[in-house]
């Protein structure tokens, strides 16, 4: 079965490296529960986080490529997921003729035979396995060993293998950066099965130390190994989240953690490291708060010395402080520090959704009025997070007119999606009929043409459509159908005298297709004579140009199919 065997794995290297490590996690703890084989389907039961198993099936072709695949479980982020991934590795460990003893033995199954061997046996298969596979013996001593420790080791030294083994004179490829990443994500979830377990200090020595690795390799990166940095720092904050709540010692800790910080791998790499920070600022406190501070100000003062954009992070700083004053003096220390800062859009918008949450409407529109009356002060603008904001805050708060007039200043600023809801506020408010002339007025004078246009055949507004059509010449062939009845004449002659202008200019296959594109949009408005005339035109214009007389050649057909019809 080598076709199958490698059909399978041709599907993996595919899949993506973060499912992939979740797919033999599950795989090596044993999660798949049955298998079933029936002429290229493979049916098998995965355990996951429900009660009742997850059903898996995957179709392989007579060549042993996975063709068809599918599982009932919620996953919705990628088109595999790790039940699969778990599946596919049971097949490739144990394809169908391997396993099976012959037609109609009965088949013992992996559990029925370690259920029945004695404890001396199955120990002695374990340290023999842990001596040849570093990561069964990384996944044996996350299970089994308590403090971590030895754990915590064999997880560097089954990374620092795995970055000797995928480089290549100094260098790293995509396929090597994925099989480190992969060890990588597996030292996550060990990090992550320690905060189950109440460790938090064991995780986020293992977090921290994945994290660096990443940053040390980002210079090999294809893609991945952000996304490990990025699951690096959010199992660092929920690791500083549970050491924080458990109200444990934080002396040696926090020391570590600043270390890391302070660590010169974020030199290159200042938002990293002010992003680290802000996720373990919630173990700051009143013992803490002074070697906090003085490694912030002493980051600072580094960053000011050494970048000439330093001002950028500042936001980022303040962040941290934010944090700080939360974690150590309370909810109350942070509002007031949000409302000392709310010169800050960032932190304007942290104070606008607490004003929210606390129905304090009236509050959290000020705020947002204040910010929009400053984009107010540009010449020229389009609508922002903030209008959109506002908008939100009226609609919440059942403010009907001031919510109108927002969504018609959204809709003039170039939000169209915006006409619509302001036109249904209107028409709910009985006042469409006497409003919509001057807010069709306001906006030719705000929007582009073929913006205006659009609304004027959604309105259905011939005249006021072809009026515009006049000016913008070409948008006959965009409106042609719905001006046909009362302009057919003229839209004729405008498509007419727009190909004519475009042949003058165009000398190859492209631009051939291109012009008898239109060609076929003025077949299609019913003006097959204008078109023969024009083709005869452009035959005797160009009688060397072979393709586009070929071009030509098939509208002709088009018409000749059309007049037979």
């Amino acid at each position: 079965m080598r076709a199958l065997y490698d059909g399978i794995q041709r599907f993996l290297d595919d899949v993506d490296p973060v499912i992939l490590s979740r797919g033999q996690d599950y795989y090596r703890q044993g999660y798949v529960e049955s298998i079933d084989y029936d002429n290229g389907l493979v049916t098998a039961e995965v355990s996951g986080s429900e009660v009742e198993p997850y059903l898996v099936e995957i179709n392989f072709d007579e060549y042993g490529e996975v063709e068809a695949w599918e599982c009932d479980c919620p996953y919705e982020w990628g088109p595999v997921c790790k039940h699969v991934v778990a599946a596919l590795l049971a097949v490739q460990a144990e394809p169908p003729k391997e396993r099976s003893q012959g037609e109609g033995a009965e088949e013992i199954s992996i559990r029925d035979l370690v259920e029945q061997a004695e404890k001396e046996q199955l120990a002695t298969l374990i340290l023999e396995h842990c001596h040849e596979d570093m990561h069964f013996r990384s996944q044996v001593l996350s299970a089994l060993e308590n403090s971590g420790e030895r754990e915590f080791a064999s997880i560097k030294e089954l990374v620092e293998e795995s970055i000797r083994s995928n480089s290549r004179y100094g260098y790293i490829d995509e396929k090597g950066c994925d099989n480190i990443c992969t060890d990588l994500d597996d030292a996550l979830d060990a990090a992550r099965r320690r905060i189950e377990r109440g460790q938090y200090n064991r995780a986020l020595d293992i977090a921290q130390f994945v994290l660096l690795t990443g940053i040390r390799l980002i210079e090999s990166d294809n893609g991945c190994l952000g996304w490990t940095i990025k699951a690096a720092l959010e199992t660092v904050e929920l690791a500083a989240k549970g050491a924080a709540e458990s109200g444990g010692e934080r002396g040696e800790l926090v020391q570590s953690l600043l270390k890391t910080a302070q660590d010169p791998v974020f030199d290159e790499w200042e938002d990293w490291r002010l992003d680290f920070l802000g996720r373990v600022a919630i173990l700051a406190d009143a013992q803490n708060e002074g070697e906090f501070k003085r490694v912030l100000l002493h980051l600072s003062d580094r960053r000011w010395e050494n970048f000439k954009d330093a001002g950028r992070y500042l936001e980022q700083d303040l962040f941290i402080y934010y944090q700080m004053e939360c974690a150590i003096h309370g909810q109350a220390a942070g509002r007031a520090f949000l409302e000392r800062n709310v010169v800050m859009d960032k932190f304007r918008l942290m104070l606008i959704q607490e004003y929210l949450e606390e129905g304090n409407y009236a509050g959290a529109e000020q705020l947002c009025r204040e910010r929009v009356e400053r984009e107010e002060m540009k010449r020229w603008r389009e609508s922002d997070q903030w209008d959109h904001l506002l908008y939100e805050i009226y609609r919440d708060w059942g403010q009907k007119g001031k919510q109108t007039e927002q969504a018609r200043k959204l809709a003039l600023l170039g939000d169209r999606d915006f006409y619509q809801i302001t036109k249904d506020l209107l028409t709910e408010a009985g006042r469409w009929e006497a409003e919509y002339p001057g807010f069709l007025a306001e906006l030719k004078s705000r929007w582009s043409a073929l913006a205006y246009m659009d609304i004027l055949a959604q309105e259905n507004e011939i005249v006021l459509l072809m009026e515009q059509v006049r000016v913008h010449r070409d948008a006959a062939f965009l409106y042609g159908n719905m001006l046909i009845p009362q302009y057919s004449e003229e839209i004729y002659d405008l498509c007419a005298a727009a190909i004519r202008r475009e042949a003058e200019r165009i000398n190859n296959r492209k631009d051939y297709q291109m012009l008898c594109r239109r060609l076929c949009s003025l077949v299609d408005f019913g003006g097959t004579e204008a078109v023969q005339t024009l083709i005869r035109e452009l035959r005797q214009a160009y009688p060397r140009r072979k393709a586009l007389w070929e071009e030509l050649d098939q509208v002709e057909r088009k018409i000749e199919k059309r007049q037979k019809a």
